[in-house]
Parts: C-alpha cells; structure tokens; sequence
C-alpha cells in the first residue's frame, strides 16, 4: 500500500511540523534582521544592500526549478526528501552563520563578500526547504490530514519567528553586540535549526524511504520523465501559476514591512523594546487562528477563505497608515491585530500547493511534488528579494543615515513602505486570486479521476 494511503500519526506530524520552526527560526532571522545587519553593523549602504539581494534572487530563479526536479527525481535508501534535511541542514546552518560575519573589508570587498555569502546560502536553503515543504503532499493524499499537516508545520514556524522576534536583540546585547553579538546570536539559532530538521526527518521516515520509492514509481504511468516533462508541472500548471503570482505581490509586501519593521519601532515610535513584543503577543493571540485555519478551509473553501482575510487585513492597514506615531498604544493593538490575522494569508498558500501537485500529477503522469514546491520556494524568495530592494532603495532615496535622527522625509517612507505596500500588496492578491480555479468540489472531483487513472495504469502494469 502507497504511504499516501495509510493515516499520518499525530506523533508523526508533530515531528514534521519541528522543520517549519527550525526553516522559519533561519528564514525570518534572516529577512527581519538581514538589512539591518547590513547597514547599521557590517556598513552597506541601504541601496546596495537591495542591489545584494535582487542579484541573489535572479540567480535563484535559474537554480530553484531544477533543485526541484533534482529532488523528485532522488532514489536512496533514506527516501527522496529525507536525506536533504539529513545532510543538507548543517550545511544550512553554516552558511548563515557566514551571512552574520563582518569581516574587516573595503566598501567595495563588503558588497562582494555580501553577494557571495548570500548567493552561498540562499542555494544551501533551497536545498533543504525544497524537499522539506515538498513532504506535506507526499506523505498523504487526504485533503483534511494535508490542512492539517501544513497548519502544523506554519503553527511550528510562526514559534520559531517568535523566538527570533523576541530573542535576537536581547541575545545580541547579552554576548556583546556589535558583530561579536551577530555572531554567537545566529550561532545559537543555526545549531538549533539543525535539530529540528533532523526531528522532522525522523518523523516522516516511515512514508519517505526507499519502500515507499518503489511503490510511487509502480503507480507512475511516467517513471522515468525527462527534465523537459518535469518543467510541464510549472508551465501547464493554470492554478499554481495564478497561486504563485498572488504569492508573490503578497510576499514582496510582507516582506516590506518585515525588512522596515525595526526601523519603523526604533525611529518612528521610538520604543525598539515594542518591536519584540508585538511578536510576542501576535504569535500568542494568533494560535486559536492556526486552529480554526483547517476547519475553516473545508467548510467555505480555502480560495474563499484567503480572499476574505486578505480583504481584513487590508483594514488596519489603511487605519495604521493615517495613525499619528504619538499614538503608540493604537498602532501598537492594531499591529497586533494585523499579526493575528497572519496566518490565514500565510498558511493557506501551502495549503492550496498539494492541490497543485494533484492537478500536475493528472495532466502530465508525474509524481512531482519537489517541482512544484520549489517554486514556492522561488516566489517567496522573490517577493522577499523585491520587498528588500524596496526597502532598501526607497530608505536611500530619501538620506537614511544609520544610527542618526532621521530626516522627516526618512520617517514618512518608513511610514509609508511599513502601512502602505501591504495595502497595495494584498489588494493585488485579491484580484488574482480571482481566477484560481480550484475549489473543495473542484479538488474532490480532480481526486477521484485521479485515482481512476492510477488504477488504470497499476492494471496495465
């Protein structure tokens, strides 16, 4: 029997789920905290600092599709997704504690070390994030269990952003600040990353080995597919092409407002200490959200139920863009109301992607879940990369000086980029998402014929 028919075990799917923090506990440390680092520690001036990050990303566009396609198409005896967490995480932790090192180099010696670090841990990242989100429509075919796999796995790494938001400046400060400080404070984040990828690794082991390889390939009607078939997925893909474009806008906003953040709180509000515990307390308030994400998805539709938390979200947004920052106890409840609302945008993209996977596999005969998966990655890492250049060119644009009393036009872009390009960012989401075409009964009708059609094929075999 095929793993994907046979129940995913409580146990197993909290073991899983330990790989979502220890991918967000690196992922958001990095885009929360990368700029700033930059700028105010390792000296790069804010423009080119998004110049770094546009350049990394379109060498990722070239990598990331063909990371995919390397790791469907991986036979060993630890699986097909397991053995890049297993190897691939040390390597992970390794690059980012490079991205956090501040060598003594000349302006022009910074800006190359910056691109070749990143370029370094971005490719190391998608190596392991890749087949790591790529399990959650691997490891069962149920449509429920998968929205519940996936909230775990957000539920997980909404905790790792919390310990990062809540626990990188004071750690900073506490081995010494300045570069020292950077250093020990992401070696700590990256070692425990490396755990939690190995507690998920050992959590799926038993729907991700070499038996169940064998399997999948003799329900395939395309066993050996070609890298040209393989690419199918993407470019014959309607709702994965739709759900990435959304992602994208919403992704470049959010990241926005993640990469100014800190500004925002330090030189706006003037209360940094407040930047912490707006993650604290959204993280908190937002569990009963990650609760609900799945039954809410099965009732009224996950298509229908990120439309409609976008469309909130866009509401303390567009109030917060109008706040006066001497009402700090306003901006601070309305922030927080807009994390809580976070999960919904957040978690239900990945929900929809083994939908994707399912519709690619019934078009092309290819069991390609890395594939598709790899270009989630992709986009995020996009809509990251835009939001950074963004932050960073506009920030330059109006004199942003590191460590100084910034200018009133300084403190009107900050205001701008943190309230008013999510508002742009989530409108935009809502109308692509539009034409998304797969609904719960659209799903379920895709299923079944699905399963006709691998029958079929068994039969003939």
């Amino acid at each position: 029997m095929s793993s994907q028919n046979v129940s995913v075990k409580k146990s197993e799917i909290l073991l899983y789920s330990f790989g979502g923090f220890g991918s967000n506990l690196l992922f958001v440390f990095t885009t929360s905290f990368l700029m700033f680092f930059y700028t105010d520690v390792f000296k790069i001036s804010p423009a080119a600092v998004g110049t770094v990050f546009l350049i990394v990303r379109l060498i990722d566009a070239f990598l990331d599709p063909f990371l995919g396609i390397m790791t469907d198409r991986t036979r060993s005896r630890w699986g097909t997704y397991r053995p890049w967490l297993l190897f691939g995480s040390p390597l992970l932790a390794m690059m980012t504690l490079l991205l956090f090192t501040a060598p003594d180099l000349s302006p022009s010696g910074k800006i190359a070390y910056a691109i070749a670090v990143y370029i370094g841990y971005s490719f190391v990242s998608s190596v392991v994030n890749i087949p790591y989100h790529a399990l959650s429509a691997s490891v069962s075919n149920d449509t429920t269990q998968r929205n519940w796999i996936v909230t775990a796995k957000n539920f997980m790494g909404n905790l790792g952003s919390l310990v990062v938001s809540a626990s990188v400046l004071p750690l900073v400060a506490l081995f010494g600040s300045g570069s020292k400080g950077w250093f020990f404070a992401t070696l700590l984040f990256s070692i425990s990353s490396i755990f939690s990828y190995w507690l998920c690794a050992r959590g799926v082991k038993s729907h991700d080995n070499n038996e169940v390889n064998i399997q999948r390939i003799s329900k395939s009607d395309n066993t050996h597919p070609s890298m040209k078939e393989q690419l199918k997925l993407i470019s014959t893909n309607r709702p994965l092409t739709i759900l990435l474009l959304a992602t994208v806008v919403k992704m470049a906003a959010l990241m926005s407002t993640t990469a100014i953040a800190i500004y925002y709180w330090q030189y706006n509000i003037g209360r940094p200490d407040l930047y912490s515990q707006l993650f604290i307390w959204g993280t908190v308030l937002a569990v009963p959200a990650y609760l609900i994400t799945p039954y809410l998805a099965k009732k009224i539709g996950k298509k229908n139920l990120y439309n409609y938390s976008c469309a909130i979200t866009i509401i303390p947004s567009a109030i917060l863009l109008f706040t006066p920052p001497q009402y700090v106890a306003s901006i601070f409840i309305l922030s927080v109301f807009v994390k809580v609302l976070g999960p919904f945008t957040t978690v239900l993209p990945w929900m929809m992607l083994p939908d994707c996977v399912d519709y690619g596999r019934l078009k092309t005969g290819i069991n390609g879940s890395a594939t598709v998966h790899s270009m989630m990655i992709f986009i995020n890492k996009v809509g990251a990369a835009i939001g950074g250049l963004l932050s960073g060119v506009l920030l330059g644009a109006v004199g942003y000086v590191a460590g100084q009393q910034q200018s009133p036009e300084v403190l009107n872009m900050i205001n701008y980029v943190y309230f008013l390009v999510p508002i742009i960012g989530y409108g935009l989401g809502l109308i692509i998402m539009k034409f998304y075409p797969i609904t719960n009964a659209y799903h379920s009708d895709l299923l079944k014929e699905l399963d006709e059609k691998e029958n079929q094929t068994k039969a003939v075999v």
